[in-house]
């Protein structure tokens, strides 16, 4: 095969240098379905998917100033599921694929390095290796979706709406932010809890607020946080970092990383109510989410990748300021919720279809959501033995009269799948 090399996106320069035994830098994309998986459908299923979408058949390589992707023949790795979650795939010095297909009893998981695609380009991949699968179990004559095409796929968005034209001066940032403590899982361990609730019902609340079911689960993910703090700790301002999809901004099919973020804060007080919360993550959302906002952050780190004397400086040296500026960064921030979206697939599927779900490693917490149909998944991981953050959470959403149910705890090695 012709060797074909493609440069890592903005927001994945710094994942190769950050990754070490305490996050994987992997998230998971889930599908379950009605029925028990067959291994060899799911193989051909992968290999099909894969037709679809090459850019994902690569390996990872270092090069003297820049990481690159490079083209290769492996064949998807597909393995039976473990109680480990989101396991290391890039290993330095090793030519290993960035993904691979786990399953279970009706579960398909697939489990990607975060500098190869974001959670757009894995929701991606994961349906049509499910399209694939059913057409070949139950013989389905859906009309063929169409695909991007291998240029709009490995199209650098990044660069493509960067402007160098000056920007709005961006929302100020907080000052360092509380830092969660107690112990952590040894060996790179981390706890998860999956939960799900119908989504009509959370809507049906965050409305009560006239607010977004993204706005309405940050307020309580931040209060909840700050409620499993002790009184000195509230001294700080709880930061979450969310995720910003750049495609709902900006016209791209590529299946590159191409998300921002922003951070939200609350410096919380004695006394302060959810109400106060929320009206406050309310107004950080409509600030934050103006597409002027979204493209000076954009713009301010695509800034620094195309500045001349940072090009020239070789990898070794970056690897040692990259790893240095994400513990720094990581100071900033408490905690991670992303929310991915709505999953839709074609009405001839739908029958076979339970729901789809969504987590991720981290070196703290984060939460990770996404939904399909009327079933609203969401997970918490966790590198810490306690379970206070995830408790208050569950036991508000439960106060607001919200019927969530556990489908996962993997302190209690559960194995339920709903």
């Amino acid at each position: 095969m012709k060797e074909r090399r493609r440069k890592l996106d903005n927001a994945a320069l710094a994942f190769p240098a950050a990754t070490d035994k305490n996050d994987s830098r992997v998230f998971q994309i889930s599908c379950v379905l009605t029925e028990e998986i067959e291994e060899d459908a799911l193989r051909k299923a992968a290999d099909a998917a894969v037709r679809h979408y090459p850019m994902f058949q690569c390996v990872l390589k270092r090069g003297n100033f820049w990481f690159y992707f490079e083209k290769t023949e492996m064949p998807p790795v597909i393995r039976k599921m473990d109680d480990t979650p989101c396991q290391a795939l890039y290993i330095k010095e090793e030519e290993t694929l960035l993904y691979q297909i786990i399953y279970g009893k009706c579960e398909i998981h697939l489990e990607i390095f975060h500098a190869l695609t974001d959670g757009t380009g894995a929701i991606a991949f994961l349906c049509a290796i499910v399209r694939e699968y059913l057409e070949i179990v139950h013989y389905l004559s859906e009309e063929r979706y169409i695909y991007p095409s291998v240029e709009q796929q490995e199209e650098d968005s990044f660069s493509k709406y960067y402007s160098s034209e000056k920007q709005e001066k961006q929302t100020k940032k907080s000052e360092h932010a509380v830092q969660i403590t107690g112990d952590k899982m040894r060996g790179g361990k981390m706890r998860v809890h999956e939960y799900m609730v119908s989504s009509k019902q959370l809507l049906s609340k965050a409305r009560e607020y006239r607010v977004s079911i993204t706005a309405y689960l940050t307020a309580a993910f931040l209060q909840s946080i700050s409620m499993s703090l002790h009184t000195k700790q509230k001294r700080r301002p709880v930061v979450l970092m969310i995720p910003v999809n750049l495609r709902k901004f900006y016209p791209s099919e590529s299946m590159a990383n191409f998300f921002g973020w922003m951070e939200i804060e609350y410096r919380f007080r004695e006394g302060a109510s959810f109400t106060d919360v929320l009206r406050h993550v309310k107004r950080r959302f409509a600030q934050d989410l103006r597409k002027e906002q979204v493209a000076a952050r954009m713009n301010r780190y695509v800034k620094l990748e195309k500045n001349i004397l940072l090009r020239i400086i070789p990898l070794k040296i970056k690897d040692i300021f990259l790893k240095w500026g994400t513990k720094l960064g990581s100071k900033n921030v408490t905690g991670v919720f992303s929310n991915m979206g709505i999953i839709e697939m074609q009405e001839s599927y739908k029958p076979y279809i339970r729901r789809f779900g969504a987590m991720a490693s981290t070196d703290r917490i984060q939460m990770c959501s996404c939904s399909y149909e009327d079933a609203f998944y969401f997970s918490i991981t966790s590198k810490y033995t306690e379970e206070k953050i995830e408790n208050l959470f569950l036991q508000f959403l439960q106060k607001e009269r919200l019927e969530v149910k556990e489908i996962r705890n993997s302190s209690e090695s559960s194995k339920n799948v709903l």
